[in-house]
């Protein structure tokens, strides 16, 4: 028989390991709350169509910034890359700014070359800011590489990456992004925020380097900031039915639907997001730029904003102190206007224009939207009252 001292010491074993054990199943599921709430997400890429955690950001931390720039790519392009990265991508370590960008070289899987892909991965592991797609990189799918990124984007902010906005832009661009981002301040200050009365740029002073248009349901009260789609819109465009750019399916009427050029625009995020949860059911056009405004057409709360400063046509209008983006840049080019920016503060070595530029008119059919004219009053003389252009 076991004694009643024996019981008590048995019990009070007994006791002791419990409160050890629960103590450390307290201290496990602590800790695990810790570290889901407060680690940052460190995810590795898989280029695996059925893994639907894909992300090219190996052994990285992705965090909530202002705006996403997605530099969009070809395999073979590192010298462009690298002349991004020597450039205006260093202004990333130079400025000073209470907002905050990441960027992306979007690429595609080069067409049957392991040692290409090898050459990528060796990139990436250098310098970390690759969004390699699974998928096939060319001319022909520039569309689906679009979308892809913006899926893409979708599900990094389904693991809490909160950006903003999103601008794309080619390899060949020169980007202003911290001039960008100072200008997003003041356009949701002054088109985005719902509690301010929209106002029509033309019969206002915010910039004289804007033309706007709103598109909203009627008498919908609306409760959250506007969406941004902002670039240089051209609506005036016929359908193109022959060439590299031909649309053979096209049947919504004969010019396109109004779209940013694709050198450089900007979107909110919720446009992003719209395109992507939409993906599987959305017409993919021969230009990306065509689809991505096509695609928005018919989204409601949107500001289209047309910026002379995005100077994206398929030439460049020259060189203007003001731009803030310019498209079809040399690599060479890429070096004078960082080198200018940061020995003057200023763009250009010399100003000059080329082309003259159009603000949209919003109110006009598409045939008439665009229209470029040097008549005392226009904007060549708007832009002369800013900034000399020289003769």
């Amino acid at each position: 028989m076991i004694s009643m001292k024996k019981k008590v010491n048995i019990t009070r074993q007994v006791f002791k390991h419990q409160r050890v054990i629960l103590a450390s199943v307290f201290s496990f599921i602590f800790g695990s709350l810790v570290t889901v709430n407060f680690a940052q997400i460190n995810k590795t890429c898989k280029l695996d169509d059925t893994d639907r955690e894909y992300n090219i950001m190996k052994n990285s931390k992705l965090k909530s910034d202002e705006l996403v720039v997605l530099i969009f790519s070809a395999p073979d392009n590192l010298s462009k890359r690298n002349a991004i990265r020597s450039t205006w991508l260093q202004f990333q370590q130079l400025e000073v700014s209470l907002y905050t960008f990441t960027h992306y070289f979007v690429i595609g899987k080069p067409s049957r070359s392991a040692k290409k892909y090898d050459h990528i991965v060796e990139e990436q592991s250098f310098y970390k800011d690759i969004l390699l797609l699974p998928m096939y990189d060319g001319y022909n799918n520039l569309t689906e590489k679009v979308l892809r990124s913006f899926v893409w984007l979708k599900e990094q902010r389904d693991f809490g990456f909160n950006f903003k906005y999103v601008l794309k832009c080619d390899d060949d661009s020169f980007v202003r992004v911290y001039d960008i981002l100072h200008e997003i301040s003041g356009i949701e200050n002054f088109y985005l925020n719902p509690h301010v009365k929209f106002r029509d740029p033309n019969n206002d002073s915010f910039s004289r380097f804007l033309s706007a248009n709103l598109q909203i349901n009627k008498n919908v009260k609306i409760k959250k900031d506007m969406n941004l789609y902002w670039g240089y819109f051209t609506g005036n465009t016929k359908l193109k039915k022959s060439g590299k750019w031909k649309e053979e399916e096209w049947m919504l009427c004969d010019y396109y639907l109004p779209y940013a050029l694709g050198g450089g625009y900007v979107l909110s995020a919720d446009l992003v997001l719209y395109i992507a949860n939409n993906a599987d059911t959305l017409r993919q056009y021969n230009s990306e730029d065509v689809s991505v405004g096509t695609w928005l057409a018919p989204v409601t709360n949107t500001v289209r904003i047309h910026d002379v400063r995005f100077d994206t046509e398929w030439i460049s209008r020259g060189c203007q102190n003001y731009y803030l983006l310019i498209h079809h840049v040399s690599e060479k080019q890429m070096h004078e206007f960082y080198y200018n920016m940061l020995t003057t503060g200023h763009l250009c070595t010399n100003e000059s224009l080329i082309r003259i530029p159009y603000l949209y008119d919003w109110k006009k059919p598409n045939s008439e939207c665009c229209m470029k004219t040097e008549k005392k009053g226009s904007l060549l003389d708007n832009i002369k009252s800013f900034f000399p252009v020289p003769n």
